[in-house]
């Protein structure tokens, strides 16, 4: 029987033992990929903005003043609910999408959850999220009777250019006041649903107005309705409502307001 040469046998017993290593390396991998697959939170799939507007919450989105972490807060529930798992998706730079996801306890109102835009490692070194441009905030309302899923647009504004002009994302909010130039961080947010008691008929989007620092002053303020009627702004501070009469024109309102956290148009 003829011998094989000795490098040949070498070559062998190496291809043999990477073959080897590498079934072993592959099936340990497979099991972290799966363990890794079945720990990761379900893309939320409830169908959204099925409930009429009257029955949604009063949410906020706010930026916190080092520009680096914003704040989502909800304010009342007219559904109940006992968690809200949420997702939150936004633009930083040109192209890059980013986002978020976790869960927030509704047992004890308000109730809030900080995020930040960016990323840290285990180790605790971050990276920040730079040029965010807002996008969409998803949210579950679960625990209750009837579980329910809501949408809407947020846009982040980094006012370093300390603009007094401002738009919501589907630009049917604009607002230009002297003392937002004041305001480093913006957020306006198409807020689900509005504080009880609004003083009419709702006949527009709800636009929330955050900002990093506090509101005050005056600003001329456009609204574009749903419908055309004898509209009026109504405003919310926090703790009551405040209605404004404006020029209409069509669906289209315009009045100087006094800035707060969030406008609606009623008729």
């Amino acid at each position: 029987m003829k011998k094989m040469p000795k490098k040949q046998v070498i070559v062998g017993v190496v291809l043999g033992l990477i073959v080897l290593l590498g079934g072993w390396w592959m099936l340990g991998r497979g099991g972290d990929s799966s363990d890794s697959a079945a720990n990761q939170r379900q893309r939320l799939s409830l169908p959204e903005n099925v409930i009429d507007v009257a029955d949604r919450p009063y949410l906020a989105i706010k930026p916190l003043a080092d520009g680096r972490n914003i704040e989502i807060e909800v304010y009342d529930l007219k559904k109940e609910a006992t968690e809200l798992e949420y997702e939150v998706e936004y633009q930083s730079g040109v192209s890059s999408l980013q986002g978020f996801q976790g869960v927030l306890e509704l047992t004890n109102l308000p109730a809030s959850v900080t995020k930040l835009l960016g990323s840290c490692s285990a180790g605790g070194a971050c990276s920040y999220h730079e040029d965010v441009k807002g996008g969409f905030f998803m949210g579950e309302f679960l625990g209750g009777d009837e579980p329910y899923a809501l949408r809407s647009d947020w846009k982040y504004i980094d006012n370093a250019d300390r603009d007094t002009a401002h738009s919501s994302k589907d630009a049917k909010f604009q607002i230009d006041g002297r003392t937002l130039a004041q305001q480093r961080y913006l957020v306006i947010f198409n807020s689900p649903g509005y504080p009880e008691d609004v003083p009419g008929e709702v006949v527009s989007e709800i636009y929330s107005l955050t900002s990093s620092g506090n509101l005050s002053g005056e600003a001329e303020l456009t609204i574009r309705a749903n419908e055309e009627g004898e509209l009026q702004i109504a405003a919310w501070d926090g703790s009551e409502w405040t209605t404004y009469e404006g020029e209409v024109d069509g669906k289209m309102i315009t009045a100087t307001v006094d800035l707060a956290e969030l406008y609606v148009v009623i008729r």
